[in-house]
């Protein structure tokens, strides 16, 4: 039986490392990220955008989420606040490099926060963050939290 169990694990573990996002020459690495319930933050975009006047849900995008998550995993390993990336990304290089093509996007990053509550608070009582949750060009999302980092892409695609 363990020896079933084990293989049954190395197989997953093998499956979803092939799924897992690349690092430059290739090299895999591992995420740092938080597990974050995606419909719960668009529950409460589309609520936040509702209240304004924006009915349309935003939907979410793998390729915004795949940007979102390699800027907060930076940002948690380098410990950096900060739009621009430790290797000199923008938020336009990680769309790129994600393979979005964006005619509309906007990022919002937080650290300290407890929860997702919380940074979602924080950023509709700042002006700019809360002018691009609001954006009425944006129709994607993605939403990544790790290590007290949190970072919102918005866009919307050609």
């Amino acid at each position: 039986m363990k020896i079933h169990l084990a293989s049954g694990l190395l197989a997953l573990s093998l499956a979803l490392a092939a799924c897992a996002p690349t690092g430059v020459g290739g090299v895999q690495r591992l995420s740092l990220g938080e597990s974050v319930d995606i419909a719960a933050v668009g529950a409460r975009l589309s609520t936040l955008r509702a209240g304004q006047g924006l009915a349309r849900p935003l939907g979410h995008s793998a390729a915004l989420q795949a940007a979102a998550q390699a800027h907060v995993d930076d940002m948690a390993q380098s410990g950096n606040l900060s739009h621009t990336g430790s290797n000199g990304s923008t938020l336009t290089s990680r769309l790129r490099a994600a393979g979005y093509s964006a005619c509309f996007a906007a990022e919002n990053i937080a650290a300290g926060q407890a929860n997702t509550a919380e940074v979602f608070e924080d950023w509709m009582g700042s002006g700019g963050h809360r002018r691009n949750i609001l954006a009425a060009e944006a129709t994607q999302f993605g939403f990544a939290r790790a290590g007290g980092y949190s970072v919102l892409v918005l866009g919307r695609s050609c």
